[in-house]
């Protein structure tokens, strides 16, 4: 199996085949800061999940209060904001991934590669290499990688 690069899963996620436009982008630590500039290079409108949920939070809130369907349902706002490409590239998301209970990322990821669809927006997810306890299990990247919607950035 031939390793997909980042352009390839752009344009995978990209194009009509898929019914679930979504991909996940995993960078190098060499990367991780630089995602608006690989945004600019993949020609992806690119948005910081930590950035975007931080202006949700009400004054004298102290919990984010995320669950696997509240997490679901951000990401289903996310890809309705008007940007100027039909694709965005998301990162920062291991924050509420990492607030999540470890038996709910599964479901999350599931949701994403089989569940996400019909969005007005194709969404690629950036990710830490070294963050392989929020990342899909083996056999779920697997099944990423071989339909050409999981690529390394290194």
């Amino acid at each position: 199996m031939t390793e997909p690069s980042p352009l390839e899963v752009v344009r995978r996620v990209r194009g009509n085949q898929l019914a679930c436009r979504t991909g996940i982008l995993l960078l190098s630590t060499e990367y991780l800061g630089k995602e608006r500039s690989l945004a600019a290079q993949l020609n992806l409108d690119a948005l910081n999940y930590a950035e975007w949920r931080l202006k949700k939070v009400l004054d004298g809130q102290l919990f984010l209060g995320l669950n696997k369907q509240s997490l679901i349902a951000e990401l289903d706002e996310i890809v309705q904001l008007p940007t100027q490409t039909n694709a965005l590239l998301l990162y920062n998301l291991d924050i509420a991934l990492s607030y999540l209970e470890f038996q709910e990322r599964p479901y999350v990821w599931d949701f994403l590669r089989d569940s996400f669809r019909k969005r007005p927006k194709a969404l690629v997810i950036t990710m830490p290499t070294s963050a392989d306890h929020l990342l899909p299990d083996k056999a779920s990247r697997d099944i990423w990688h071989r339909g050409g919607r999981l690529a390394v950035v290194s």
